[in-house]
């Protein structure tokens, strides 16, 4: 018998290549009823910063719903179903009252909650007030962030505080940023540590500093109930080994240390450079919502610039779609052009995955897990909370003197790399200046 050959490896072999465009519509559809859209909506997400809401009502896009998300006159924030409960105009018109939303087309007044207040124009005896209620939903504004939940109410978990929301003396500066693509292809770029070596680095110039083009030993390490991922991202830089700890807890929330780190003196857990939620606006558009952090212990260089941080904007290259021309993204892309160049949704079958993608591997699993816990009826598990009531979180810095020897280099860096991983786990649970002084103590007792 004639043994198949497979033309798709073939040189100039194109035509063998051609995909069958279908996505992986279970991570990647967002809408209501759909698997992954059950799931998201079991989470609080931030729909926007505290400072988009002026005295208006604003029209949003989340997780495929067209929502009016307002602050009436007594300060509350609403977030309502976007076309009115009697004759379908939109509330993005509607006119805020002291409580609650007016629509402009007939006057029905809706409370936040979604009850309906008053019906003008109808009979004293109507029921439709006791008979309809609108769809709403429950928010939180916090830091400069409106966080929404989109699930069922009687499902609604706890708002979780990570710790590193009450870090002292450090300053969150909201930020929004829009991206024409599907969620996922944003959300797991955190854990691919090796594009920081390509693309922020040796591909064109050094984004941040030259010594994120060290190409790093890495291992990626899931946390309990599924909750996340953290990674150890360990590299050789001089007389330093620097160990990066970065995160993502599922569904969509991540944390990279310091954007401008400097491996240049030891440093024993600076916290994180930026806390961000990738939240999906429909299956082929997401936000990045979250915070810049700005403290002392944090870009020593001074290349971080707050007044850079806002809608559609922040401090570092190649974030946007509007700070730079087509051409300069083309001559110098950055993560936006790599997230927004597969596609507005990738086609999974069509990747080829290495070892350097064990943790987009990890997390696709992890949501695929979650999704179908939720689809069984299962419940998802609650996130561990310390003392003080907030949720511990893993992403750091540890930077250590360690000179090059004859030994062998790479064995180093991966076992000061494992005893980094090993100190944040270990030391979780304590306040910010004893778990600080604790991994100090612990990497200085360290004989490598």
């Amino acid at each position: 018998m004639a043994q198949s050959i497979d033309k798709s490896r073939q040189p100039f072999g194109g035509y063998h290549r051609i995909l069958d465009a279908r996505e992986d519509a279970e991570l990647t559809h967002v809408g209501p009823k759909t698997p992954c859209g059950e799931y998201m909506r079991r989470f609080w997400h931030p729909v926007a910063m505290s400072s988009q809401i002026g005295d208006l009502p604003r029209s949003i896009k989340i997780l495929g719903e067209e929502l009016v998300l307002f602050r009436d006159l007594s300060g509350r924030i609403g977030l309502l179903h976007k076309h009115c409960s009697h004759r379908r105009a939109s509330l993005e018109y509607g006119i805020p009252a002291e409580r609650g939303l007016r629509c402009c087309y007939h006057g029905w007044l809706f409370d936040i909650d979604g009850r309906i207040l008053e019906t003008p124009g109808e009979p004293p005896t109507s029921p439709i007030r006791a008979s309809v209620c609108h769809g709403a939903y429950p928010t939180l504004d916090y830091k400069g962030l409106i966080f929404a939940y989109l699930g069922p109410p009687e499902g609604k978990p706890e708002f979780p505080i990570f710790d590193t929301f009450e870090l002292p003396n450090n300053d969150l500066v909201p930020y929004s940023i829009d991206y024409p693509c599907n969620w996922l292809q944003v959300a797991e770029n955190p854990m691919d540590p090796f594009h920081s070596v390509f693309l922020h680095t040796r591909v064109t110039r050094a984004h941040f500093n030259p010594a994120w083009g060290a190409l790093p030993i890495v291992e990626w390490h899931k946390m309990d109930a599924d909750a996340g991922i953290y990674l150890t991202n360990t590299r050789r830089w001089g007389e330093y080994v620097w160990a990066r700890t970065a995160e993502v807890l599922m569904p969509n929330f991540a944390q990279p240390p310091d954007i401008y780190q400097d491996p240049d003196r030891e440093k024993f857990f600076p916290r994180v450079g930026i806390s961000k939620w990738t939240v999906p606006t429909d299956n082929a558009s997401c936000k990045i919502i979250g915070w810049r952090h700005f403290n002392e212990t944090l870009d020593l260089g001074g290349k971080g610039d707050r007044s850079k941080v806002g809608l559609n904007k922040i401090d570092f290259l190649g974030q946007t779609g509007i700070e730079r021309s087509y051409e300069e993204g083309q001559r110098v892309p950055g993560d936006y052009e790599a997230q927004i160049g597969q596609g507005p949704i990738t086609v999974h079958a069509g990747e080829t995955l290495g070892t350097t993608d064990t943790g987009i591997a990890i997390m696709r699993r992890m949501l695929r897990n979650g999704i179908r816990a939720v689809a069984a009826g299962k419940d998802l598990p609650s996130l561990p909370r310390n003392d003080v009531g907030q949720v511990p979180t893993m992403a750091g810095d540890v930077i250590v003197r360690h000179p090059i020897s004859n030994a062998d280099d790479l064995a180093v860096q991966r076992e000061i790399g494992r005893r980094v991983g090993e100190a944040v786990a270990a030391t979780r649970a304590l306040p910010h200046g004893e778990r600080q002084a604790e991994i100090e103590r612990r990497m200085r007792a360290a004989r490598f």
